[in-house]
């Protein structure tokens, strides 16, 4: 098996360079929905984001309060520590446990993070792919699909590792600086420097 992570800063494109990966028959193991799912089933999230949090971190009907979480993580760097000290393990297990089940039929296995370098989930993988884009390219996306203010995204740009750092670290880094198609072409090339690895 060869595990490898995605990953890049906030709007940079990781989800679709995954998803033109997917569409190559490789599968991916997504942490961002497994850390939500993860923090809404385990007891031992939960107890110990309410004892750190307060209660209303989630709902009455008992879901993580997302805009509340997001806002204390994205205003405080103890804050957001704290949180990925209570998720990651759990998430960085799961992960592990996925990956092992797929690998009785796949050999190549991608796994799609925002925080790899962060989490330390990098000492797992075989190789990381950093995905890079232009600044203004990135606040143009995140409005589209969040519709946020550029503040507001400034703010989670900056809170994020910055990805100068991320792109020093990577074993392949993909620019997307382009359209859709270019961006599939450059994937086109990852795919073979994947299969090259195995």
């Amino acid at each position: 098996m060869f595990l490898f992570g995605v990953t890049g800063g906030i709007g940079c494109g990781k989800s679709v360079v995954c998803h033109f990966l997917k569409k190559r028959s490789i599968p991916i193991i997504e942490a961002d929905p497994l850390a939500k799912d993860l923090t809404n089933s385990l007891p031992e999230i939960r107890q110990s984001l309410i004892n750190e949090f307060g209660a209303d971190v989630y709902t009455p009907a008992g879901e993580l309060n997302v805009e509340k979480l997001s806002q204390l993580v994205f205003s405080d760097a103890a804050v957001r520590m704290r949180v990925n000290e209570i998720i990651h393990p759990h998430v960085l297990r799961e992960i592990q446990t996925q990956a092992r089940n797929l690998s009785t039929q796949e050999k190549l296995i991608g796994v799609e993070a925002a925080l790899i370098f962060e989490s330390q989930m990098y000492k797992m993988l075989d190789a990381v792919i950093v995905v890079s884009a232009p600044l203004e390219k990135r606040i143009a996306w995140i409005q589209k699909r969040n519709n946020l203010p550029r503040e507001e995204i400034l703010k989670r740009i900056q809170s994020q590792m910055p990805l100068s750092e991320k792109v020093q670290l990577a074993d392949y880094v993909i620019q997307n600086d382009g359209t859709l198609q270019q961006l599939s072409v450059k994937v086109d090339v990852l795919f073979d420097w994947l299969i090259k690895k195995l």
